[in-house]
């Protein structure tokens, strides 16, 4: 048996920035979080969008993991994979959905293959020519006859207007009711009546309920936040919590048609609904952290399948970088208006929702549900 088999994953590394080149007014993010996943007492990394996930926490999933996975299925094992004692996140990630396809195209690189035949060399050649500052990844302690699966994706979502950072603390409530202040992003209250370009960025993919002192837990929305953008976009929504993020996908699916149906039945009632009014508030909380995962419910285990015989599955990891945030310059005042509807405030104050997928696919490429504070930058009075 060999001794080391290594299963390295690099990285989704999601970057949400604007297209504006002057730098930003507001002092550099620094990590809320950047280290070991058996570090965090909140947060959970799955293996596929249909993994069950227990309350009370942040749960993250990036492709990347399950496009390797799928690579060494097709290449090496020729059918699903089999490891001794047949743990369930095995199972989850042969039956799940292949998403190589619904990545946009150059954004993820994958490759499987033996080290005797020159995998490695082969990943840090082709990795360089796909994503030149990527520094060349490194295998410590393979030995000779043994197999690399590796995944790289890199997703860069720029906005094409910047949005403000809030210069006011955020209050953000956990499902448990623990408010955190936190830094956050978006269209302030200050900036009513004016901005009708950075406002005319965002779409309102689906707003559920009416918002007030009595009802405010119970207004829903999803919100595309900048549906200009390609070839991916990102979506935020505050829904209710689902058993699994897969739940949760299919939820804003379901919300969305059901507003596009009643658009086409009556396209002047709904549009505005679609729009953030010029006294409306649209409020993001900032992130930014690293996480290295281990999959250790499948390391230390032997392939069953024939084409894997006598080898073990040592190292099964993912690393994952993401960060959201306004990036760039403030935008110039425009003239502001005299009417004054009634404001609805779009503020990602209780748990919410993070997905990014290339715009028109339904299999997302990165999707996060933010439960509590533990990744979300803490507020500072010098932001």
């Amino acid at each position: 048996m060999s001794k080391w088999i290594l299963w390295m994953m690099f990285v989704l590394m999601v970057v949400i920035m604007s297209s504006c080149a002057k730098p930003a007014e507001t002092k550099p993010m620094n990590k809320t979080f950047d280290g070991e996943s058996s570090d965090l007492k909140k947060t959970v990394i799955v293996p596929t969008l249909d993994s069950p996930v227990e309350k009370n926490q942040n749960v993250i999933w990036c492709s990347s993991f399950l496009a390797a996975w799928k690579e060494l299925k097709d290449e090496i094992a020729r059918g699903d994979i089999v490891l001794e004692g047949k743990p369930a996140a095995a199972a989850l990630l042969n039956r799940a959905d292949d998403p190589r396809e619904h990545v946009p195209e150059g954004l993820l690189y994958v490759a499987v293959g033996w080290n005797q035949k020159g995998i490695i060399e082969r990943i840090q050649k082709e990795l360089k020519a796909a994503f030149p500052a990527k520094p060349a990844p490194t295998f410590p302690d393979i030995t000779e006859d043994s197999f690399v699966a590796y995944s790289y994706l890199e997703a860069n979502v720029k906005f094409k207007i910047p949005y403000f950072q809030n210069r006011k603390p955020l209050k953000f409530t956990d499902s448990k009711g623990q408010e955190t202040n936190v830094a956050s992003f978006g269209i302030r209250p200050e900036d009513d009546y004016a901005y009708y370009k950075l406002r005319s960025q965002p779409r309102i993919l689906f707003q559920k309920g009416r918002i007030g002192e009595a009802n405010y837990n119970d207004f829903e929305f999803a919100v595309d936040l900048c549906a200009n953008s390609s070839p991916s976009q990102i979506i935020v929504a505050r829904i209710k919590r689902e058993p699994t993020l897969a739940a949760a996908l299919e939820r804003i699916a379901n919300e969305e048609k059901i507003h596009q149906q009643r658009k086409k039945q009556d396209p002047d009632y709904v549009e505005y609904l679609e729009s953030i009014g010029p006294n409306d508030v649209l409020l993001v909380p900032d992130l930014f952290w690293r996480i290295s995962h281990r999959f250790k419910d499948m390391e230390g285990k032997d392939f069953l399948n024939a084409n894997l015989k006598g080898q073990r599955l040592d190292v099964a990891q993912q690393d994952i970088l993401f960060r959201l945030d306004r990036s760039g310059a403030e935008v110039k005042s425009e003239s502001k208006m005299y009417c004054k509807p009634i404001a609805t405030n779009f503020i990602l104050d209780r748990p919410f929702f993070i997905c990014m997928k290339k715009r028109g696919e339904t299999m997302p490429y990165f999707v996060m549900w933010v439960d509590n504070a533990e990744l979300l930058t803490p507020w500072t009075k010098d932001q």
